[in-house]
């Protein structure tokens, strides 16, 4: 996948954690409202849309691209 497409791209749960687990990020949904957030630090990856599914774009600039 081009950088412009994963960046508007919807993903699941599932591919968000193993994108961010290729990258080192130990990444969990948060129960309380099912955001992605970094099990180590706590901070906030990306919020879910309607759908439960996330934003690709969001993933890729936690990850720093």
């Amino acid at each position: 996948m081009m950088y412009w497409e994963a960046c508007e791209a919807q993903v699941t749960v599932a591919e968000a954690i193993e994108e961010c687990r290729r990258h080192g990020i130990t990444a969990v949904a948060r129960e309380a409202d099912g955001s992605l957030i970094d099990k180590d630090s706590g901070e906030v990856i990306t919020l879910p849309d309607n759908y439960g599914e996330f934003n690709g774009g969001d993933v890729l600039s936690f990850l720093g691209y």
